[in-house]
């Protein structure tokens, strides 16, 4: 009896320390979880408007265009083909002097070579022929009109020296509008008669203004008009060329407006179409348009890829945002929402596939959201840091 009541005992006394050391252990987890408390996700990036500046964070408002169903076009960014220029020498010459190269600015009348032309020097002289012999035949022709009137000579006589003086200004105009053709001007023509320059010096010019593209002109090299010898182009407008899907071409008409972003913006440039083909390539099965754009700082160069794109009228389910302002952060989809304090990171739902220059938000954006679209992986270091000091 004493030898079961020993082993009641034991086994009490057993179960009173376990009951003891799990309390205990409870306790002294529950005493580690107070004094490290969980650390809430920080989702507020603190910058001022300097920071942003010195980032070059760019940003963009989200409009009621956003939310419109977009057609997006690649393109090439292209010379303004009405204002393409290829020069040439009207006659045929040895090159004695070049002034332009490569990439030099020019206006109307800059001198861009110097020939030596036989051709140049015969029109010249027959001009300075013609117009020494009009001289000439007028003085005759008002001689004649003088002694008719006095009755020295007849009629006759003054009309045949006053038909002279009319053959002989025909002449002469004819020989001016060929050298006007050889690009020579009015003043020029003008003070041929008293010129001491030697008459078969030709200088070719510029005729509008613009920048040379190519120059194919050396010194010592014989040249004739089937030589191209500059190529000027005023590039203060260019060309965007848009390849259309046959498909898609009904949707487009002349004056529609087109946001052109450039690779490495993601800031629009809007214009409109000025140029809408009729005509289907039928290897690619593309239509073209033209949309013009004003480039007075040379901030598109001709031959750059871009991105167009075009919002139609028809309502979509989702906004449509640049690529460049998605960051993953945990597999999860952010974008920035610009506010007073710097900017938040917004979770937000991707409609379709996040690959190309666009994506298509289904939640997370509303219209008047003002999100960031350049350098947003500064703003996702940025929220690293943040995490991270808030951590220790």
């Amino acid at each position: 009896m004493f030898f079961k009541r020993s082993i009641y005992s034991a086994v009490a006394i057993t179960l009173v320390i376990l009951v003891y050391l799990f309390f205990s252990q409870n306790n002294i987890n529950s005493e580690e979880v107070d004094e490290k408390p969980a650390i809430k996700p920080i989702n507020i990036i603190r910058l001022n408007d300097e920071e942003i500046n010195r980032f070059s964070i760019k940003t963009q408002i989200i409009k009621e265009k956003d939310i419109k169903n977009k057609l997006i076009i690649p393109g090439e960014v292209g010379l303004n083909e009405n204002t393409l220029l290829h020069v040439i020498s009207p006659v045929n010459g040895v090159v004695r002097k070049v002034f332009s190269n490569l990439g030099d600015s020019v206006t109307p009348q800059t001198e861009l070579a110097i020939i030596e032309s036989r051709d140049m020097a015969e029109a010249k002289s027959t001009y300075i022929a013609a117009y020494k012999d009009t001289i000439l035949k007028k003085d005759l022709a008002e001689r004649e009109e003088r002694l008719m009137k006095n009755k020295i000579k007849a009629e006759t006589e003054y009309l045949k020296t006053r038909n002279a003086y009319e053959t002989s200004k025909i002449d002469l105009d004819q020989k001016r509008q060929k050298l006007l053709a050889l690009n020579m001007t009015e003043d020029e023509i003008n003070n041929l008669p008293t010129t001491t320059k030697p008459l078969n010096i030709y200088s070719i010019k510029s005729p509008i203004k613009g920048k040379i593209l190519e120059r194919h002109i050396s010194l010592g090299e014989f040249i004739t008009p089937e030589n191209q010898v500059f190529i000027i182009a005023d590039t203060n407008k260019v060309w965007i060329n848009l390849s259309i899907p046959a498909q898609d071409l009904a949707i487009l008409k002349k004056g529609q407006n087109v946001d052109i972003f450039p690779s490495s913006e993601s800031t629009p440039t809007t214009s409109t179409i000025i140029f809408l083909s009729p005509v289907i390539n039928e290897a690619t099965r593309t239509g073209r348009a033209i949309v013009e754009l004003d480039n007075p700082n040379n901030d598109w160069h001709p031959g750059d890829f871009i991105t167009a794109q075009v919002t139609t009228e028809e309502s979509a389910n989702y906004i449509t945002i640049p690529a460049t302002a998605l960051q993953k952060i945990n597999g999860q989809s952010i974008a920035f929402i610009k506010n007073k304090d710097g900017f938040t990171a917004q979770n937000i739902i991707i409609h379709g596939s996040d690959k190309g220059d666009f994506i298509r938000v289904k939640s997370g954006l509303k219209i008047g959201d003002e999100i960031a679209v350049k350098n947003t992986f500064l703003l996702k270091a940025e929220l690293g840091k943040e995490t991270a000091e808030h951590g220790h």
